[in-house]
């Protein structure tokens, strides 16, 4: 699956994520490791799962500042919502072409009310 940048384009050499996080992963054991963490991945195991906008944003509001990972299943129309809560590289699903995350980004119009009530969710308990 192609690897892929905040701003669509492609990356090809990146570092493998020193840590994997599933969904449901508590962020207590990891933070006393934060600062020796140069990429964590975020596991998103369907589109519809928003707990991977809620571990972003706990992470960067924790202090991370490495690259944070999405991996999984996550949708074109989520590119905008996916950044926000700072991630910083994509790997992008098999189904949706690089292409079509940086065209999501041109297009410049609302969220639906999935990827609103997803991005709310985290904003509110991070």
């Amino acid at each position: 699956m192609p690897l892929i940048d905040a701003k669509g384009e492609a990356i090809v050499d990146a570092a493998a994520p020193d840590e994997l996080l599933s969904p449901d992963a508590d962020l207590t054991a990891l933070l006393p490791r934060l600062g020796e963490l140069a990429v964590i991945a975020v596991e998103f195991p369907k589109f519809r799962d928003g707990r991977g906008f809620t571990l972003a944003r706990g992470l960067r509001q924790r202090g991370y500042q490495g690259d944070l990972r999405a991996v999984g299943h996550f949708l074109p129309d989520q590119f905008g919502a996916l950044i926000a809560c700072g991630f910083t590289s994509f790997d992008t699903p098999p189904e949706h072409s690089p292409a079509q995350f940086a065209a999501a980004l041109a297009k410049h119009r609302q969220p639906g009310q999935l990827l609103r009530r997803s991005l709310g969710r985290a904003l509110e308990t991070a």
